[in-house]
């Protein structure tokens, strides 16, 4: 169980990192928040490659990492971040941790994936909590339900297009023009929204921002990194569904944020439906049989052979 601390780091740090985010909009707007985080941890992160003198990325991996960068940290994180202006970190969560579903649906349309039936019913209870958790009268703002769901379904698109794209042979290096290419795209977006004329920073921001850069952005992920090296994918894929049980308990816990019935009722459905896509078997492939055509010719040489 060498696993169990790196686990432990994943499962609580990228839990607390809605948390975070939610202390840091205190004072900063969600996307130069962070456009900072993850270009000083993407600067750091590519510093550190190229002193243990890892290969540079070439054009097409720096394409491919802007379309990632675009995708998830981005799209996915960014939109996160700008839904807890009107949502919980807790709530935030929840929909964020409807990515697995997304990935299912995606490889179901780019890869033919079969979808098997404990996968159909991890996907029927997700969206079923997601409907609980957005209802009108407990759901919260319409627009901020809207982003983190998109958030969620670019991070589960742009993960599926990751199995395709050419990538540094280094996971750490894919991560850092990843994180790089987002905060650059996350600059000119808070500009042209005119979030830097609404720019302040407190004691309070500038520590969530520098926990979103050290343990969210680099320690989490060298963590999570060493675990896909020395751990089963299935025990790894857990976070997905305790990451937001985290988030939620952190938010209740130290921002006081409602823990209702229905929030409960949420996230065990959410989570239980991530389990069942996570743990699920994988589709086996069907025996590709000869064709009618080749067994028949099959049958006839041997025959002659026989008769020879």
């Amino acid at each position: 169980m060498t696993f169990l601390g790196p686990l432990l780091i994943v499962y609580v740090v990228w839990g607390s990192t809605y948390l975070a985010q939610k202390v840091g909009l205190e004072t900063l707007p969600p996307l130069t928040m962070n456009a900072t985080r993850f270009l000083v941890a993407g600067a750091l992160l590519y510093a550190y490659c190229r002193w243990r003198r890892m290969p540079n990325p070439d054009r097409p991996q720096w394409r491919a990492g802007a379309i990632q960068g675009l995708l998830l940290p981005a799209a996915g994180t960014g939109g996160a971040a700008w839904a807890e202006q009107y949502l919980s970190s807790g709530i935030t969560a929840l929909f964020l941790a409807t990515i697995p579903l997304w990935i299912v649906l995606g490889r179901r349309v780019a890869d033919h994936e079969k979808i098997t039936w404990p996968v159909a019913l991890g996907l029927l209870a997700g969206f079923t909590g997601v409907v609980v958790l957005a209802r009108p009268s407990g759901g919260g703002d319409a627009v901020a339900i809207a982003v983190a769901l998109g958030g969620a379904l670019c991070w589960g698109l742009g993960t599926v297009y990751a199995g395709h794209a050419p990538r540094p042979q280094s996971a750490l290096m894919a991560s850092a023009i990843e994180m790089l290419c987002a905060g650059a795209i996350l600059v000119v977006l808070s500009g042209l929204t005119g979030e830097w004329s609404r720019i302040g920073l407190s004691g309070r921001s500038a520590l969530a921002v520098g926990y979103l850069i050290v343990f969210g952005s680099l320690v989490a992920y060298t963590a999570y990194t060493w675990l896909l090296d020395h751990a089963a994918p299935r025990i790894v894929g857990t976070y997905a569904f305790v990451n937001p049980v985290v988030a939620v308990l952190l938010g209740w816990w130290i921002l006081s944020e409602p823990l209702t019935l229905r929030t409960l009722l949420a996230t065990g459905v959410i989570a239980a439906g991530v389990a069942l896509i996570v743990l699920a078997p994988p589709p086996q492939p069907r025996a590709v049989s000869d064709p009618p055509r080749i067994r028949l010719r099959a049958v006839g040489i041997r025959r002659q052979c026989e008769r020879g």
